[in-house]
C-alpha cells in the first residue's frame, strides 16, 4: 500500500514542478530587478575582472555622464567576455546574469555612484541589448532608475566607434 501513494506523491511532484516550469516563462511571469537589487549585487558580486585587468581608476568621459574618475568591473559572467587584455572581445555574446559595474569617484577618491549594467533578457525592465540599466548613489538612492529601462543610458551607448560592443563603451572611449 506504501509503494502506490508513494508513486502518486512523487507524479504530483512531478506534474506540480512541470506546470511551474512551464509558466515561469510566461511575459506576466519575467522579473523585474530593482535599483536596490542592483545596489545589493555591486555590494556582493564578487569582482572577477577589471577592465584592462587594472584596478587604478582612469578619467571618466569629458562632458559625458560619466564625468569623474571611474573603476570599472566585471562579474565571472561577464569576464567571459573580456580578452586577455581585460577589454571586451569583438562582438561579444554577453550572456545573461552578466553584470557591469561602472564605479564614479570624485577627484578626492570617495565613491560617488555606481553605473550599473546587468544583461537580463526576459526581465520586464530590460531595455536597449537585454541589459537592465540603472545608476545609483554610493547609498543605493536612485540616479536613473532601472524601471527606465536605459531610456537615459542607451543613447549614448549605442553611439561611438566600431569598437561600441552590446552597449559597452568602454573599447571606444577608453582605448
Amino acid at each position: 500500500m506504501k509503494l502506490p501513494l508513494l508513486l502518486l506523491s512523487s507524479f504530483l511532484l512531478i506534474a506540480g514542478c512541470s506546470e511551474k516550469e512551464s509558466t515561469a516563462t510566461s511575459p506576466t511571469d519575467q522579473p523585474t530587478v530593482t535599483d536596490a537589487q542592483l545596489y545589493q549585487m555591486v555590494l556582493t558580486t564578487p569582482k572577477a575582472a577589471f577592465y584592462k585587468n587594472s584596478t587604478d581608476t582612469i578619467a571618466g568621459n569629458s562632458g559625458g555622464a560619466h564625468a569623474a574618475k571611474i573603476l570599472v568591473w566585471y562579474n565571472a559572467k561577464a569576464a567571459t567576455q573580456l580578452d586577455a587584455q581585460g577589454k571586451v572581445k569583438s562582438n561579444p555574446t554577453f550572456p545573461d546574469s552578466s553584470l557591469i559595474v561602472k564605479q564614479i569617484f570624485t577627484s578626492t577618491n570617495a565613491t560617488t555612484a555606481y553605473a550599473i549594467l546587468l544583461k537580463l533578457r526576459k526581465a520586464t525592465n530590460a531595455g536597449a541589448g537585454g541589459w537592465v540599466w540603472s545608476e545609483v548613489n554610493a547609498n543605493g538612492t536612485p540616479l536613473a532608475s532601472a524601471n527606465t529601462k536605459g531610456a537615459g543610458c542607451s543613447g549614448c551607448h549605442s553611439t561611438g566607434s566600431g569598437l561600441n560592443f552590446d552597449y559597452t563603451r568602454m573599447n571606444d572611449s577608453h582605448p
